[in-house]
C-alpha cells in the first residue's frame, strides 16, 4: 500500500512574495511592497499552514477571487501589537514634559497612526484627560486595516488584560484608578463614552495617502519596524509634514532608524531612548 504524505513548504520564493504583493495592490488598493521582507516571509509562511496549502504561490488565485481569504491575509500581515501605556515610560515623558508645551495650543490635533485595536489612542485620550486638555483636543487615530478600526472604536477588551495595563499606567504617572475609565460588563471592561468622543478613527494607508495638516504631535510607534529603509524614509517624510512647526513626532523605541535627523533635517532629536523628535521651527515642507 502506498501512502501520499502531502508535502508542506518551509521556503517562500523572493517571487512568489512579489507576486502576491502585487496582486493584493492591483485588486484591493492595499500596497505592502515597501515592507520588510524578512518579517512579512514569516507571516506569509505561516499562512501557508493555516490555509494548507503547499505554495504562497498557490494563495493568490483564491485572494483575487475571495474577498474573505483577502482580508485574512491583510490582517495577517498588518497584525497589531498595542496595549494600555505600552513603555511606560515614554507615556511618563509626554505626560510631564511635552503636554505641558502643547498646553499653549488653543486647540489640540493629534494623529496617532496605526491604531491598532484602539489601545494607544484611548492612553492619548485618558493623558490628555488627566492633564485639562481633552475638551480642546482631537485625536485622528488611522490604520490601514478596517476590521481593526470597527474594533478600536467599540473600545471593548477582555477584563483579563485590565491589571497588566492598570500597572502600565500607575508607572507612566497615573495618579487615578485605571478601572474608573472602564465600565465593566461580564468578561470585558468597555471604555467610557467621554474618552471615546475626542477621537476619529480613519482608514488611512501610510504608503499612499495624503498627510494630516497642522497636527502639534503625531505618534507612529512600532509601525516603522515592518518597513524597508526605503519606505520608513518615505513615511517620516509624510508624518514630518503633517506636524505644524514645532510639533512633536514620537516614533516606537525599537525603531532605531539610523541617520533620520540628518536624512530629514527638519527634525530636531530631542531624546534617543524615547525616539522623540521636534520640528524645527523656521523650516520649508519639502
Amino acid at each position: 500500500m502506498t501512502v501520499l504524505i502531502k508535502w508542506k513548504n518551509h521556503h517562500i520564493e523572493d517571487v512568489e512574495v512579489s507576486l502576491l504583493l502585487s496582486a493584493l495592490k492591483e485588486r484591493y488598493g492595499y500596497d505592502f511592497s515597501g515592507y520588510a521582507r524578512a518579517s512579512l516571509k514569516r507571516r506569509l509562511l505561516a499562512l501557508t499552514h493555516e490555509f494548507d496549502v503547499g505554495q504562497l504561490s498557490q494563495l493568490i488565485p483564491i485572494l483575487l477571487h475571495d474577498e474573505k481569504v483577502a482580508q485574512t491575509v491583510i490582517n495577517s500581515i498588518s497584525v497589531p501589537t498595542s496595549e494600555f501605556f505600552r513603555d511606560p515610560g515614554v507615556w511618563y515623558y509626554l505626560r510631564t514634559t511635552i503636554l505641558p508645551q502643547l498646553a499653549s495650543f488653543p486647540r489640540i490635533n493629534i494623529w496617532q497612526a496605526g491604531c491598532g485595536y484602539g489601545q494607544e489612542a484611548y492612553s492619548l485620550a485618558i493623558l490628555l484627560h488627566e492633564s485639562g486638555l481633552l475638551k480642546r483636543s482631537r485625536i485622528f487615530s488611522s490604520d490601514i486595516n478596517p476590521l481593526f478600526l470597527d474594533n478600536a472604536q467599540k473600545g471593548c477588551w477582555p477584563a483579563r488584560y485590565k491589571q497588566p495595563w492598570s500597572d502600565n499606567y500607575a508607572r507612566a504617572g497615573g495618579s487615578g484608578v485605571f478601572a474608573d475609565f472602564f465600565i465593566e460588563n461580564n468578561n470585558d471592561i468597555i471604555i467610557r463614552d467621554e474618552f471615546k468622543q475626542p477621537i476619529e478613527f480613519i482608514q488611512h494607508n501610510l504608503v499612499i495617502d495624503d498627510v494630516f495638516k497642522e497636527m502639534q504631535l503625531v505618534a507612529c510607534r512600532n509601525v516603522l519596524l515592518y518597513f524597508g529603509n526605503s519606505l520608513q524614509e518615505q513615511v517620516v517624510n509624510l508624518l514630518t509634514r503633517s506636524l505644524e512647526r514645532g510639533g512633536y513626532l514620537l516614533l516606537g523605541r525599537g525603531e532605531n532608524i539610523v541617520d533620520l535627523a540628518e536624512k530629514h533635517p527638519q527634525l530636531e532629536l530631542l531624546d534617543c531612548s524615547l525616539q522623540l523628535y521636534r520640528k524645527l521651527i523656521g523650516t520649508l515642507d519639502v
